[in-house]
């Protein structure tokens, strides 16, 4: 299993936050990413130079 960086991103569109996932096998990441979204209005989740999650929360 490869090691990702989540990162966690504000209203601006900057990141704000970052977190290394470790031992989370990829089909778990996006449920890893809805659940960061709680914490912030979008996230990305990075394995080296290429995104492979990206989700923002919807606006009402």
């Amino acid at each position: 299993m490869a090691d990702y960086l989540l990162y966690g991103i504000d209203e601006t569109g900057e990141a704000v936050f970052s977190e290394v996932v470790n031992e989370c096998d990829r089909a778990a990441l996006r449920a890893r990413a809805h659940e960061r979204l709680r914490d912030w209005p979008a996230v990305e989740i990075w394995e080296g130079p290429m995104c492979v999650v990206r989700m923002r929360r919807t606006t009402a």
